[in-house]
């Protein structure tokens, strides 16, 4: 049976090693229809948040089937690193995956260990049968999978700031994704990721991670700090989340409608 389209070939990860810009939105609601429905807008990609929303392996793989008519990547972001979840994804055809709260090269190179087929790794060998080779209709996907692959370590503490160098360094990453909300938690200023401090630390790390050759991503809370990482050299940024949609359309089309009844 002829294939609809190449689904190894990672659009997401080529773009941001070009330097393409590419724009994502967050999801927190698990549901297959809230994806459809923000992958039928012009996101580049879907942040799936598995670290905050209550998503597990059947909303994300029908969040992933969802999605795949559309010009749309999904990357999806565990609740922490694990050999099991990272494994079950991958062969689940996830190939987009960030791990939080990355402190270390250590952790980092035991994340790439687990996602990796031998001799870089010990991933275990299964996807001849499952949706990651298609059920068997991708043959080289052994061959592939390293080259489309894009593991992304986030780092979002002093610490993991501290070891950027290193974590950086490991072998066949796919690039930084930067955290400045915890940051800013962590370096002691609460949830302001405009203190001047923080600023600094982002700016830091977004040129630091650059000199290794390497995309780097981050999300932004306002347009004009949106551009400024951009200015600086990010290819990969999230903009936006279903949640806060849903309560500003709600709150905003309420408002509109009692203002103007009530004249």
């Amino acid at each position: 049976m002829a294939m609809i389209k190449d689904y190894l070939k990672n659009e997401f990860k080529t773009n941001i090693q070009k330097g393409n810009v590419q724009y994502g939105v967050a999801q927190e609601i698990p549901s297959a229809e809230v994806a459809e429905i923000l992958a039928t807008s012009n996101y580049d990609w879907l942040f799936v948040d598995g670290e905050h929303g209550a998503h597990d392996i059947n909303s994300i793989v029908a969040i992933a089937r969802a999605v795949a008519p559309y010009n749309v990547t999904p990357v999806f972001r565990v609740p922490e690193a694990g050999t099991g979840i990272i494994k079950q994804l991958l062969d689940s055809g996830i190939q987009n995956i960030i791990i939080p709260k990355v402190e270390s090269a250590e952790e980092t190179e035991k994340i790439m260990y687990w996602a990796s087929y031998a001799p870089r790794g010990n991933r275990g060998m299964g996807a001849g049968a499952v949706r990651a080779g298609r059920y068997g209709r991708i043959p080289d996907y052994l061959e592939r999978i390293a080259n489309e692959l894009c593991i992304l370590p986030q780092i979002e503490s002093k610490k993991g700031l501290e070891n950027l160098d290193a974590i950086a360094s490991v072998p066949d990453i796919g690039g930084i994704f930067l955290g400045p909300i915890d940051l800013a938690v962590d370096m002691g200023y609460g949830l302001d990721v405009f203190h001047p401090e923080v600023e600094e630390a982002m700016d830091y790390a977004i040129k630091r991670v650059q000199e290794h050759n390497i995309p780097v991503g981050t999300i932004a809370l306002s347009p004009e700090q949106a551009k400024r990482f951009i200015d600086l050299g990010v290819s990969f940024l999230g903009i936006g989340i279903d949640t806060k949609f849903l309560v500003s359309g709600a709150d905003t089309t309420l408002e509109t409608y009692k203002k103007t009844i009530k004249g």
